[in-house]
């Protein structure tokens, strides 16, 4: 069977969530978000560690200089991988809102 869930395809899905863990073990800029709608709201149910890591979309002309979003801060980003919701990529950061 053909899969047509992925970028540019069927199954387009962006969201928002609050950036949870950015110690990232392979040193690549990865991130743990907590995505609102997907994720359970209370850490006990689904724990920080269990989060999958968010890849950042970087900007092609200044991608040395790159750094982690803070903790607390709201990410927006979208699914690689559709519905299947494994491959978050985190697309840029809506300041001044608190959790």
């Amino acid at each position: 069977m053909e899969n047509k869930n992925f970028i540019g395809k069927n199954g387009f899905i962006w969201w928002v969530g609050v950036l949870e863990n950015r110690v990232d073990p392979l040193a690549v800029g990865r991130c743990q978000v907590r995505i609102i709608g997907w994720h359970e709201d209370d850490p006990k149910k689904v724990p920080t560690k269990d989060l999958p890591w968010a890849q950042a979309m970087i900007p092609l002309n200044d991608s040395k200089n790159f750094s982690a979003p803070r903790v607390g801060d709201w990410i927006v980003g979208f699914f690689m991988d559709g519905e299947q919701a494994q491959l978050p990529v985190m697309m840029g950061v809506l300041p001044g809102l608190k959790p």
